[in-house]
């Protein structure tokens, strides 16, 4: 199942929907060293986060059209460059497509639709789940000022309905 980009988006939605990630992110950090999940291409960076729809609040999923389902999982990817005139790394536009493999061999293509709040860029795409299972993605990132640049973003993860 895949969700549609409302049209209309209320700034504070956003902003609470941004707040609602760094709170889960930092949340993640605390209970696993490894939790941010990123990899480094030169001056990009890949970072990812996978987990239950039940985690997103209602407001935010109702915002995005997206389900909270214990068996809806939920992908939020975000690309950032390295620029000589910014110590920290910037926001940018890329293509991604995708697939999800389950341990059996199944798989399913992923569809990624862009969300921006101010400078912030998501790219985000639901898929079912069966709980306690491990995913395989191959993701292939090609951000917009790197056209000849396709990266190729791997890992595994186990979801679980908890939320």
């Amino acid at each position: 199942m895949f969700v549609t980009h409302a049209k209309h988006t209320p700034h504070k939605m956003l902003s609470a929907f941004a707040i609602m990630l760094l709170v889960l992110v930092s949340s993640l950090m605390s209970t696993n060293a490894s939790a941010e999940q990123k990899i480094v291409f030169g001056e990009y960076e890949v970072h990812y986060m996978g987990l239950s729809s039940n985690f997103l609040t209602p407001e935010v999923a109702k915002l995005y059209g997206i389900p909270r389902s214990g068996s809806l999982g939920y992908l939020s990817i975000s690309v950032l460059q390295k620029t000589a005139n910014d110590p920290l790394h910037v926001p940018i536009d890329a293509k991604l497509t995708g697939t999800m493999r389950n341990l059996i061999g199944q798989s399913n293509e992923l569809e990624f639709r862009r969300v921006q709040e101010g400078k912030a860029i998501y790219f985000i795409s639901t898929f079912r789940f069966d709980d306690g299972d491990m995913y395989n993605f191959d993701l292939d990132v090609t951000p917009d000022n790197a056209k000849q640049k396709t990266f190729d973003v791997k890992f595994s993860q186990r979801f679980y309905a908890e939320g």
